[in-house]
């Protein structure tokens, strides 16, 4: 197995669901590409069981789209899906994030001040978008409320497929300024200001992400003609 693979969990279902969620964010496994559990089972050294049960599972976080009779596949980028996605964390994390920032505490500050510093470390465009997650979940995770939690988590990882698939788009980073003001504002205790900011960071990054997937759709009907 690949060294960047990731200790097991406690069964072969939960290696091979977190395996493929890492491969398929990680950019390893493309949006569109067929997935074959055969084909995986063979190069991750596990059976083809858990990695068809993994299919299943990710599809309900919009990973993994499932197909009549003809298996699965990564979850195809489209304009409107990145629309509906970002309309949903518009909505979710301003709130959860508002409950996190009321609740915060001294280990919660240092933990975001460690969030972004290893985000402003971060040496390679795909660590740079793991390290990007890890800080927006640090901010939101003194939220009170689980399913807050959950909900925002899932929205989070179904963006991280456009983010994946953005790079080259702009200049391929994540901006550091926007989340460096995300950062003191949380620090300050200014509630109102950051979650100001993180509404105006969702709505730029969704129109990036937008243009990404108009221009991919755009390709491919230009391939099909």
């Amino acid at each position: 197995m690949s060294s960047m693979t990731p200790a097991a969990p406690a069964t072969r279902s939960e290696w091979a669901e977190d395996r493929l969620r890492q491969a398929i964010l990680r950019g390893e496994l493309r949006p569109g590409q067929r997935l074959h559990a055969s084909d995986l089972a063979e190069r991750w050294d596990v059976s083809a069981t858990p990695l068809r049960e993994a299919f299943q599972r990710l599809a309900g976080e919009g990973l993994v789209e499932l197909l009549p009779q003809r298996g699965a596949r990564v979850s195809e980028l489209a304009a409107d899906e990145a629309a509906r996605i970002y309309e949903l964390r518009l909505l979710l994390e301003p709130l959860a994030l508002r409950q996190s920032l009321e609740a915060s505490d001294d280990q919660h500050r240092d933990e975001i001040r460690a969030a972004f510093a290893a985000f402003r470390s971060a040496q390679s465009t795909l660590e740079g978008v793991e390290a990007h997650a890890a800080f927006h979940r640090i901010l939101l995770s003194r939220c009170p409320s689980i399913w807050l939690l959950r909900f925002t988590a899932q929205l989070a990882d179904a963006s991280r497929l456009f983010q994946v698939a953005s790079v080259g788009a702009g200049d391929g980073r994540h901006p550091l300024g926007e989340h460096g003001a995300l950062a003191d504002a949380a620090l300050a205790g200014d509630i109102d200001g950051c979650a100001a900011l993180n509404e105006q960071h969702l709505r730029r990054t969704l129109q990036l992400v937008s243009a990404v997937a108009q221009r991919n759709q755009e390709t491919e009907a230009a391939a099909r003609s």
